[in-house]
C-alpha cells in the first residue's frame, strides 16, 4: 500500500486536532499514514509509528500541517532522500505551503491522484571554518552572519574580493530565502525555480551597499574582520549553529540537495508573491 507521512507543528494544530483528523482520513483513500513514534503515542495512533528514517526515506510524500517554518523543518530531513513535501498552512504567510487548511482535503485528493507539479528548491552548503575545525551546514533560506552590534565582514565570490561590509551581518540567500529575511532587510525577491544567490547586507553603515546577486555556480566567502559586542552568531535558517570569532570563514555554495516542494494550485510565483505578500487577489 501507498506509504504517506504526516508531520504537523503542535503550536499551529493545537491538541493536533487536525492531525488527527487527517490521519483517519487518509486509509479511506487506501494510504497508510506514517508518524514520528513520539506523535504517534502522544494522539493515540501508535499502530503508524515509524523511525524518522522510515518517515522521511520510505514514504513518497510527507503532507505537513504548519507554516514556512515547520517545511523548513521537514526539509532539511527530507532533502537526502529527495522525498515530496506537500504544505497545508496552518502559520501566517505560507510562501513555502500549497494550500490553507481550509483546502486540505482537495489538495490532498489531487496529489494522491497525480494532479500536481514540483517544485525543486535550490539549497545552499555552508562550511563554517574556525581554526582547523570546519563544520557544515544546509540551508532552504539563508545563511548569516549577525550581531545586534557593528560587525566588520570581507566577501569574496569565487576568491575574488568584493568589498568589506560594515552593519550589522551579512545574509547568503537562496530564491527560496529571498521573500523571508533577505527581503525584510531590503534585498531583492528572485524567482523560487531560479537558480541564483543573493548577497545582502544587514543594517550596512554605508550608502553604497546593496545586494549583489550572483549565479549559482558561483562560492561565496564571509570572512570576519571584527565586531563590537561579546558574541557574533552564524545562523542557518533562522537557527543558530555557531558562535563566531574574528577570522572565521564561511563558505557557500549551492547544494547538491533539493527540497522537493508539491504544488496542486494553479497560483504561479507572482499569483503568490502579489496575494500573499501584497495582499491582492486576481488581475
Amino acid at each position: 500500500m501507498r506509504k504517506i507521512g504526516v508531520v504537523a507543528n503542535p503550536a499551529r494544530d493545537k491538541n493536533f486536532a487536525l492531525t488527527k483528523e487527517l490521519v483517519s482520513f487518509l486509509p479511506e483513500k487506501g494510504v497508510v499514514p506514517c508518524l514520528n513514534y513520539k506523535m504517534a503515542e502522544e494522539i493515540g495512533f501508535r499502530k503508524y509509528a515509524v523511525t524518522d528514517e522510515e518517515l522521511y526515506g520510505g514514504t513518497e510524500m510527507i503532507i505537513v500541517l504548519g507554516g514556512d517554518g515547520t517545511m523548513l523543518s521537514a526539509g532539511m530531513k527530507a532533502m537526502k532522500y529527495s522525498t515530496l513535501l506537500l504544505g497545508i498552512n496552518m502559520g501566517h504567510l505560507g510562501f513555502l505551503t500549497d494550500v490553507d487548511k481550509s483546502e486540505m482535503y482537495l489538495s490532498i485528493d489531487k496529489a494522491l491522484s497525480g494532479d500536481y507539479r514540483v517544485e525543486k528548491r535550490m539549497m545552499l552548503d555552508a562550511v563554517i571554518r574556525q581554526g582547523e575545525e570546519m563544520r557544515q551546514y544546509t540551508a532552504l533560506n539563508e545563511v548569516a552572519v549577525y550581531m545586534g552590534g557593528m560587525v566588520d565582514a570581507a566577501v569574496y565570490v569565487n576568491s575574488e574580493y568584493i568589498d568589506n561590509f560594515f552593519g550589522d551581518g551579512i545574509l547568503v540567500s537562496t530564491p527560496t530565502g529571498s521573500t523571508a529575511y533577505n527581503l525584510a532587510a531590503g534585498g531583492p525577491i528572485l524567482k523560487a525555480d531560479s537558480n541564483m544567490i543573493a548577497i545582502t547586507p544587514i543594517c550596512p553603515h554605508m550608502l553604497h551597499a546593496r545586494s549583489i546577486v550572483v549565479g549559482s555556480s558561483d562560492i561565496v566567502e564571509i570572512n570576519v574582520k571584527s565586531f563590537t559586542n561579546d558574541s557574533l552568531k552564524a545562523v542557518i535558517d533562522g537557527k543558530q549553529v555557531s558562535n563566531l570569532e574574528e577570522d572565521d570563514s564561511i563558505v557557500i555554495k549551492k547544494s547538491q540537495y533539493y527540497t522537493h516542494i508539491v504544488k496542486t494550485n494553479k497560483l504561479g510565483f507572482y499569483d503568490v508573491l502579489r496575494v500573499k505578500m501584497f495582499g491582492k487577489g486576481g488581475r
